[in-house]
């Protein structure tokens, strides 16, 4: 027997929910907003990527034994050769400014998407877990396989007329959207769930400051700025402590739009800006901003003169 979905029940409080989720999801957006965000994300993945060569040039000499693949490198026997490792190093900064310039996006997207992917997973089979090369993994997928190069690329210019808005716009950047509150989310509920309720008083937060300046100290490096001014005014710690869970916890009411938005951006900028003064962590993709952008009507950053002259390139000849 097949249920039959009557005006009364779409009017029920739970399908109105889902019928606004799906609306909001699939809404259409201008081809010019994906297209900045592939623009800035490529941007940020590429020059991140040439800034990665000297971890390239450690791990083509460190020993086999070391090697503990995770995610897609499980499919390798062992750890690459020299000469695949720097190929794929090669590989991932021409397919990265190809991305970014949308040149050939149709295949260069999903290539440095791969590339990317292959690179963060392989860097993490080596003992070290760096967070903040996964969100901006996740974006590359996204735009890879998302029709991100219709606008300000080398392809639009090549293609005659313009592009309306429409879904296929819209959903790359919801989606890119909820993977960043997703992860902030998951990060506050980690922090919990190992740490419990210790995470919200000030002890916890100033062990991990000392921890961090006495490890500068041993290193003979600089502490962070911070950290000393913390350590002795530790009753600023538990409203702080309080506050960083919060700011993870809550960053799905982002996705709301209005004032939601305009308290629980700056709140994760202080953020990250406090980890970097107190601690020396800063994830940079997440810090500058750039995991941020899918939250905002992205074309608007594009100055008028240079979106009037795209506009009289993309009319019909």
């Amino acid at each position: 027997m097949t249920a039959q979905l009557t005006p009364d029940a779409l009017r029920r409080p739970g399908w109105q929910l889902f019928n606004r989720l799906d609306s909001w999801l699939l809404a259409p957006a201008p081809a010019e907003r994906l297209a900045v965000f592939r623009i800035l994300v490529g941007s940020y993945a590429t020059i991140a990527m040439i800034v990665s060569v000297g971890e390239f040039a450690r791990l083509a000499d460190r020993p086999a034994v070391q090697f503990e693949p995770v995610g897609i490198a499980n499919l390798l026997e062992g750890p690459l050769p020299s000469t695949a490792l720097w190929g794929l190093f090669g590989l991932s900064v021409l397919s990265g400014f190809a991305f970014t310039f949308g040149a050939g996006f149709r295949y260069t997207g999903w290539v440095f998407a791969a590339c990317q992917l292959t690179w963060a997973t392989y860097h993490a089979s080596w003992g070290q877990m760096l967070h903040f090369e996964h969100l901006v993994t996740l974006h590359v997928l996204v735009l890879g396989f998302a029709p991100a190069a219709h606008a300000y690329s080398v392809d639009a210019f090549r293609r005659q007329g313009s592009v309306e808005p429409d879904t296929r716009y819209g959903w790359p950047l919801r989606l890119a959207a909820i993977i960043t509150v997703v992860t902030y989310a998951l990060a506050g509920i980690a922090k919990l769930r190992i740490g419990g309720v210790e995470w919200l008083n000030s002890e916890t937060l100033t062990n991990h400051i000392a921890y961090s300046a006495t490890r500068m100290d041993l290193l003979g490096e600089p502490r962070p700025p911070l950290a000393s001014l913390a350590i002795a005014n530790d009753w600023v710690l538990q409203p702080m402590a309080i506050a960083s869970v919060a700011v993870e916890l809550f960053a799905p009411l982002a996705l709301l739009g209005g004032w939601f938005r305009r308290a629980w951006v700056p709140s994760a900028i202080l953020l990250h800006l406090g980890t970097l003064t107190l601690m020396f962590v800063f994830f940079s993709y997440n810090g500058l901003g750039f995991a941020l952008l899918p939250l905002y009507r992205l074309e608007r950053l594009v100055p008028e003169r240079v979106r009037a002259h795209f506009a009289s390139s993309d009319a019909p000849r």
